[in-house]
């Protein structure tokens, strides 16, 4: 048995709560905080500008020797092709509610006995939206006005555990520590346990674009099915709800960026999954390599050419145009390319069905 199996099952995840226990969990969600709408290649509310930050400390305090051997490249342009090819097929689908299933993981060093490794705090988020809300034009859209929907959210920590087969090693020789004491970015510390915990679900009242970025079921549905127009679209509409532009991205980034977040989280046609596809594989500067996502799913990360500290990506299966998951990632210096942070999409699609007990969260 290897090393990082024995930690998976020491840290071994619970069974669900029993109703008991989830009723005390949502009688303690009355005072929880308001869930931010999800943002843009983040995890743990960070943004690009603070990824950046957190990257310049994780890298910079990142023990030798740590980490896989680099992936093999492969061509993006024939996966992102097959991707999109496999997208096409996809059937189509309805219901009453919009739900995705995330994991979510950061990176942190811990300062153990013996040296420093990497520890991997994760949690997860299921999201239910209502997708028949009233529609809302254009301008109301843009006004912040306008009908509003029923939105239900559920999250938990996961737990923190040694990241990798080195890190597992260190983390047994500082005394396999259940609770790690990292630092963040802004240099305040904090406390991550071992342990995963309840469910807690939420329900509230939100602007129907918190989770149809054009504001709208319908012009999600509206979007254009090909390569070339999606391009014109995304690159004339670059302050729309998740997919603002940010400052210094090149056309190639930022439609990287756009497309990751639709293919994670919008109910976009599988003709607009498909062009979203192959706008990525048109782009001049587009690199690929096979990976296991933070899942442990084979799959092909794609990223396109840039400088800095951080670098984004997409981890995508081209045998059934799945998107897998969304990762930031080392730039220049350090270990190039080493995951820093990541969001993994368990699962996404159309329901019927909404948690029956929710804590209503005010305002």
């Amino acid at each position: 048995m290897d090393e990082l199996q024995s930690v998976r099952e020491l840290f071994a995840e619970p069974a669900p709560p029993s109703a008991h226990v989830a009723a005390q969990a949502r009688r303690r969600a009355t005072g929880a905080r308001r869930r931010v709408p999800r943002a843009r290649w983040t995890v743990s509310g960070l943004g690009l500008a603070a990824a950046a930050t957190a990257a310049a400390v994780f890298i910079g305090t990142q023990p030798s020797g740590s980490g896989t051997p680099e992936p093999a490249p492969v061509a993006a342009k024939e996966m992102l092709l097959a991707a999109a090819a496999s997208s096409a097929r996809m059937p189509a689908t309805e219901g009453t509610y919009w739900f995705t299933y995330t994991q979510t993981g950061q990176r942190h060093i811990v300062s153990g006995k013996n040296g420093s490794y990497t520890v991997e705090d994760r949690s997860e988020t299921k999201d239910w939206t209502n997708a028949h809300s009233p529609h809302r034009t254009d301008a109301q859209t843009k006004a912040g006005r306008g009908g509003t929907t029923t939105h239900y959210w559920a999250d938990r920590d996961v737990g923190a555990r040694p990241a990798e087969a080195p890190d597992v090693a260190a983390w047994k020789r500082d005394g396999s520590p259940s609770r790690f004491t990292v630092k963040s970015s802004d240099g305040t510390t904090e406390s991550l346990d071992a342990k995963t915990g309840p469910w807690q679900v939420h329900e509230e009242e939100t602007a129907f674009d918190s989770a149809f970025a054009d504001g709208s079921l319908q012009q999600v549905r509206n979007l254009p099915a090909d390569a070339a127009g999606l391009r014109r679209h995304l690159l004339d509409h670059p302050s729309t709800d998740q997919r603002n532009r940010q400052s210094g991205q090149s056309d190639s980034q930022y439609l990287l960026d756009a497309a990751g977040d639709m293919l994670a989280y919008e109910p976009i046609t599988a003709p607009v999954r498909a062009a979203a596809y192959r706008m990525l594989a048109a782009l001049p500067d587009t690199r690929s390599r096979r990976v296991t996502d933070p899942l442990g799913r084979a799959g092909v990360e794609i990223t396109v050419a840039g400088s800095g500290s951080t670098a984004t990506g997409i981890v995508i299966d081209p045998s059934s145009g799945r998107l897998l998951a969304r990762n930031v990632l080392s730039g220049a210096g350090g270990r190039r390319g080493a995951v820093i942070e990541w969001t993994a999409l368990i699962k996404a699609g159309w329901t019927d069905t909404a948690p029956e007990h929710a804590t209503p969260l005010p305002g």
